[in-house]
């Protein structure tokens, strides 16, 4: 079975504490998320769903929300530092339909009531969202990278 490939999910820095556009220890970060899928075949993918875990660092702003042009979005946080793991609910892509969703996020206070990231290295904003879909009755998956940054001293 063809598979499609033309699933994406891309960060855009928005802002940091300094005003200087690095990513500092202890500032907060903001940054807009976007997941983008293309039905690049030539059937319609039914019963289309992405899930994806965001870094227990992060925290959406549900002030701007959830933007998206298609489907429903629901999400619940997990233990002591309230990992957010996310669920877009697509539903059907015909042939050659494009679908986008988008929310931003931000750097949290972690349990001691400090502001992340509290040590400087490389960090994963998310494990790599995974989209399940329906071709011609026959289910299949596509897993993304996930998306990695710096963080300075």
């Amino acid at each position: 079975m063809s598979t499609v490939h033309a699933c994406q999910k891309t960060a855009y820095f928005v802002s940091d504490g300094d005003g200087d556009g690095i990513i500092e220890v202890g500032e907060q970060v903001v940054w807009v998320l976007s997941i983008v899928i293309s039905n690049d075949l030539s059937t319609t993918m039914t019963d289309v769903v992405v899930k994806d875990n965001l870094a227990a660092e992060l925290a959406i702003n549900m002030t701007f929300g959830f933007h998206k042009t298609k489907g429903s979005v629901s999400y619940y946080t997990t233990g002591r530092s309230e990992k957010v793991h996310l669920t877009w609910q697509v539903g059907d892509l015909a042939p050659g339909e494009r679908v986008v969703l988008w929310f931003k996020v931000f750097t949290d206070m972690n349990p001691a009531g400090r502001q992340e990231y509290t040590s400087p290295g490389e960090y994963d904003l998310n494990s790599g969202p995974v989209m399940k879909y329906n071709v011609d009755g026959v289910q299949d998956s596509l897993e993304l990278n996930a998306i990695t940054i710096t963080v300075l001293p």
